[in-house]
């Protein structure tokens, strides 16, 4: 091996290493030595000691003297004294780090205690090295591993609020060290050796293999973990919106440069140097280009070099899953663990615990973004359309993250900052007053739209390539002087352009002008549409000549059909997804059949509402911008909200009454699509008709009375016959004043109760206290459906399903539940989500059944946890271990020896018991978990008993009296810091505080005498807990094997 090969091979250990650390850190490593290490352990001693905790601090000795060791070894081929400043610097640091929390630093003291016993003393074989070249490979090997131990303890320590997941995470962190401590005994067993070139080739392809084996399997884990809490999350796909906004500004890429040299941006922005608090407000009116400009700063952010931790969200109008702080969080939360992985053991943690399917608690939000901000190195958050949450929700968000930035210490002022972007209206006003604010005017966009103009004018180009250049040119001009409300007055000076879009969103009009003008199908209606009296001058304006180009091509028949699609989209609760509005438009109420091939849309949806509608991704179809339902609603005799909701309210109930849903469910029927808009309806029937009932005048009575029809079939098909009452609030009851005098009222009334109820319940419902049989229907439904798309002699096409049914066609049967419409991929995820409705409660232990079945509730999961994962309760605390039952027998075999031998032996001789001596050994060996400096007892003769005067207990040592009669004192003055908990004695605290550790040493199981295994596999931390366990019905099966096997012997 050349020097050269050698050196390569320590600095690459070393850049691996030094990569993510802070360049202040790498400085302070660089510079540390041995005897400032020293210098520090005998520092934090004496601190120790002063303070009556020591925690023998010698258990780093051996470690220290391999490391110098080693140290001087390789000193011969690799002179870059950086070798041990870094093996040296980072152990410093993590004993002056968790020198303020005792168990954090004996967590630390330990681990180093582990590798020092794996590591070789290699001074008394250094000329082995010289004389075998080879061996120096090995020890790069064994650096690199112990660069890797330190690199994983303290990428955990430098967590600023590691003390707050210390006792949720440390477990996992410290399950990786027991691989790199067997690699490293691996490689000193290959030096005590003098193993051959070929053997450490061997060795090392197996640890090679093994490694990769022990990632593979840690990998595995935290993707499960991952994505566990991600379905806990259930973040909104705000990813997939920003994917479609960066898609649309690489179309115009000079847009938004602006705003990027805005003063006001650029000190906010500056990763160094942002101003206090780094906080800042973008407003403009609507359709201005906010959103999009929201979308420039995420991705600028994103370049950042050192990359900062990203943090964005697009809200939405009355969507639960985009419009309020838990929405919010929860995304934010997913975020942060695609940035840093370290928060998924706490966040795991919190899951296990929460007994929430979908996180859903704002103050347990809190306390995550909390911890994950605390955390968090540096951070820019960017809140898009916070006008669009309703009131109290938008002064939460803005009240929570304000403080979190102005609370930041002035040491740390630019390590987060925050961008709101909103309407500048009241509300922001009064919420971003004070704050520094950037206002989108018409100057600011001129470029802008200038841009977006020729790229469109090009565009329109390339589709009409008769259009001549001249004419696309000053098509282009026309739409950009328009809405920028600078027309040259020698070519149009009819506009009156000094009133135009004051008040409307500039890029949104522009975007509408160049679709109504793109899907023109002749020059003749091109010209025409540019005409002045026609030219929209305003986005309503643009938003009408849409509705004229769509009556003007189309069909009374189609026209109807897409007047009836806007006031479905309006009226919708849910954004509706495609395959629901085909069904919709297939209800066939004369024949009382789903005509799906018939009556199905043929068009695709941009066809029939050209560009006011988006397909999303999701399947599901919504406005373009909000703006268009206000439009809607507002323009006289497109939408009247009170006649669409009673009719929609009609639709779903007479689907309902189908006989789809009255006789079993088919085949014939899935596949026909009969119940495509079964989740919708069985959803939202009653909220259209309590809406529709709320909003209606005195014009509706026939309306009424068709949905009285319908309501009447449909408690005469569907009614329950419950088991119990329920009693309507009279704010409802009142709504169906209409329906008072009919016979089936008292059953409506039974109905409606029970619906909401199903509605807003997470708890379990029993299917016979539901007023209508609907919940059970949706159940037969889909599990026809299922059986049909798994029916492999079918041979049903994918697409064909989608169609009728969209994608995720496996689905929650709770009705409060949002998987109950969003649904899953496969049935076995589904079915692991109705498992956590049930049994919502987990055990932390991923090898235990009570994280595969759960716990109905909290109660149960906690005494579970006491019961079989605790290493000890305060309950088990005041009795004595297995180690003061093994001490007070040696001190019975330590009394009866001196009996028989009044003169203790001398010991200085080297002679002396075999047996005591031994037994000692023994002693110190079962004693050194409980007290690790118990002094030696004196061999003499002195008093054996010692009676309690308060319960004449007899004990043989005054110290266990002492200790003992501190038990009878009426207050507990020793405090456990971790959970506050009083004891009376300073062992019972000693004790206790072991229950807040991993560390399981007892056992149940192990192997017969033909090789076959015996027992659980479960771990206890005290053997009186695992004894307990075998005296258990569960236990006793355990030992039952082996039991046998030892009867047969005898």
């Amino acid at each position: 091996m050349s020097d050269n090969h050698q050196q390569s091979s320590f600095d690459k250990a070393i850049g691996e290493f030094t990569q993510d650390l802070r360049r202040r850190d790498v400085e302070d490593f660089h510079s540390t030595k041995l005897h400032h290490l020293k210098t520090t352990i005998a520092n934090l001693q004496a601190e120790q000691h002063s303070h009556r905790r020591l925690q023998d601090l010698t258990r780093l000795q051996r470690f220290l003297e391999a490391i110098e060791q080693f140290g001087k070894v390789i000193s011969t081929f690799y002179r870059n004294n950086d070798v041990l400043a870094f093996v040296w610097g980072p152990l410093k640091f993590l004993l002056q780090a968790t020198s303020i929390n005792d168990k954090a630093f004996g967590e630390v003291l330990s681990a180093y205690e582990h590798m020092g016993e794996n590591l070789p003393l290699l001074v008394q074989c250094q000329g082995l090295f010289r004389v075998r070249p080879h061996m120096v490979r090995v020890l790069a090997l064994m650096y690199e591993g112990i660069l890797k131990f330190q690199r994983i303890i303290l990428r955990y320590f430098q967590q600023p609020l590691w003390q707050r997941v210390f006792s949720e995470s440390w477990t996992t962190c410290k399950s990786r060290f027991s691989n790199i401590f067997r690699d490293i005994a691996q490689h000193r067993s290959l030096i005590e050796s003098q193993a051959t070139p070929s053997q450490v080739e061997e060795i090392q392809e197996n640890i090679q293999r093994s490694r990769q084996a022990q990632e593979i399997e840690f990998d595995e884990q935290n993707e499960r973990r991952l994505g566990e809490v991600h379905n806990w999350l259930r973040p909104a796909d705000v990813d997939v919106d920003h994917a479609t906004f960066l898609k649309v500004r690489a179309d115009y890429p000079g847009t938004g440069k602006w705003l990027l040299e805005n003063e006001s941006f650029k000190d906010w922005f500056h990763p160094q140097y942002a101003p206090v608090p780094p906080l800042l407000w973008l407003s403009g009116i609507p359709g201005a280009g906010k959103t999009m400009l929201a979308s420039l700063v995420v991705q600028k952010a994103s370049e950042l070099k050192p990359a900062p931790t990203v943090l964005y969200f697009y809200c939405k109008h009355e969507n639960p899953e985009r419009d309020n702080f838990v929405a919010l969080g929860r995304s934010l939360l997913a975020q942060f663990l695609h940035h840093n992985n370290e928060l998924l053991p706490s966040f795991y943690q919190k899951f296990c615990r929460s007994g929430q399917v979908v996180l859903s608690s704002p103050i347990l939000v809190e306390e995550l973004l909390t911890l994950a901000f605390g955390n968090c190195k540096s951070a820019y958050i960017i809140l898009d359309g916070l006008d669009e949450c309703p009131r109290d929700q938008r002064k939460y968000i803005t009240k929570w993250f304000r403080k979190l930035i102005e609370d930041l210490p002035s040491k740390e002022a630019d390590r987060l900052r925050c961008l709101f972007v909103s309407q500048d209206d009241g509300p922001a006003r009064k919420d971003f007053d004070d704050l520094a604010s950037i206002k989108i005017a018409d100057e600011d966009t001129q470029h802008d739209i200038e841009e977006y103009c020729r790229v469109q004018a090009r565009k329109l180009l390339e589709n009409n390539p008769s259009l001549p250049g001249e004419k696309v040119d000053w098509i282009a001009m026309t739409v950009s002087k328009s809405v920028k409300g600078r027309l040259p007055h020698h070519s149009c000076s009819f506009f009156f352009i000094h009133s135009l879009t004051r008040h409307q969103g500039l890029f949104l009009l522009a975007s509408l002008i160049w679709t109504n003008l793109s899907n023109h199908t002749s020059i003749e209606r091109l010209e025409k549409e540019l005409e002045p009296n026609v030219f929209p001058k305003q986005i309503n304006d643009a938003y009408r000549r849409i509705m004229v180009r769509i009556n003007e091509q189309a069909v009374p028949e189609a026209r109807e059909d897409s007047l009836r699609l806007l006031r479905w989209l309006v009226c919708a609760k849910r954004p509706l997804k495609w395959h629901e509005i085909q069904v919709m438009n297939s209800v066939n109420r004369d024949e009382r059949r789903i005509a799906f091939e018939r009556q199905s849309f043929i068009k695709h949806p941009k066809d029939l509402l050209a560009s006011l509608v988006e397909k999303r991704s999701d399947g599901s179809l919504d406005f373009c911008h909000l703006s268009v339902k206000f439009f809607l609603l507002e323009e006289e005799g497109y939408v009247e909200p009170s006649s669409e909701e009673l009719n929609l309210a009609i639709l779903c109930i007479d689907y309902l009454n189908l006989p789809a849903f009255i006789l079993p469910p088919t085949k014939e029927g899935v596949l026909n699509g009969d119940y495509g808009f079964m989740d919708y309806a069985a959803l939202f029937w009653l909220r259209h008709m309590e809406v529709g009932i709320a909003l209606k005048d005195g014009e509706k009575e026939e309306v009424m009375e068709d949905l009285s029809e319908s309501l009447e079939i449909l408690i005469d098909r569907h009614w329950n016959s419950p088991t119990i009452q329920l009693t309507l609030a009279k704010r409802h009851s009142d709504k169906l004043q209409h329906f008072r005098e009919l016979p089936f009222y008292d059953q409506l009334e039974q109905a409606v109760a029970s619906t909401k109820q199903q509605l807003k319940k997470f708890g379990n419902t029993k299917m016979e206290e539901n007023a209508l049989n609907l919940a059970r229907m949706v159940c037969d439904v889909r599990r026809i459906l299922e059986s049909t798309i798994n029916d492999d002699s079918q041979h049903i096409d994918r697409t064909f399903i989608e169609e009728r049914y969209g994608t995720n066609i496996y689905k929650c049967p709770r009705f409060s539940c949002q998987f109950f419409t969003v649904g899953f991929i496969s049935a076995a995820e589904r079915d692991k989500h109705i498992s956590k409705h049930e049994r919502p409660f987990r055990c932390t232990d991923e090898t235990c059944v009570g994280y595969t079945f759960g716990f109905s509730t909290t109660v149960e999961r906690e005494k579970h946890m006491r019961e079989n994962h605790s290493e000890g309760t305060v309950q088990d605390e005041e009795f004595p271990t297995e180690q003061d039952v093994y001490r007070s027998i040696l001190d019975q075999q330590n009394a009866a020896e001196r009996r028989k031998s009044p003169d203790p032996p001398n010991r200085d001789d080297g002679t002396g018991d075999a047996t005591t001596a031994a037994s000692e050994e023994a002693l110190s060996e079962a004693e050194s978990e409980v007290e690790p400096q118990y002094q030696p007892r004196l061999k003499r003769p002195r008093q054996t008993e010692f009676k309690c005067p308060y319960c004449k207990i007899v004990y043989r040592k005054r110290y266990n009296l002492s200790s003992h009669l501190l038990s009878h004192a009426s207050q507990r003055s020793h405090v456990c810091e971790v959970c506050g908990l009083g004891f009376a004695r300073p062992n019972d605290l000693k004790r206790h505080k072991n229950t807040h550790t991993g560390d399981k040493s007892f056992v149940c199981g192990g192997f017969l005498r033909n090789g076959a295994s015996w027992g659980c596999g479960r771990s206890f931390a005290r053997g009186d807990t695992l004894d307990k366990h075998y005296e258990s019905k569960v236990g006793r099966a355990c030992i039952q094997p082996l039991l046998q096997e030892q009867e047969t012997v005898e």
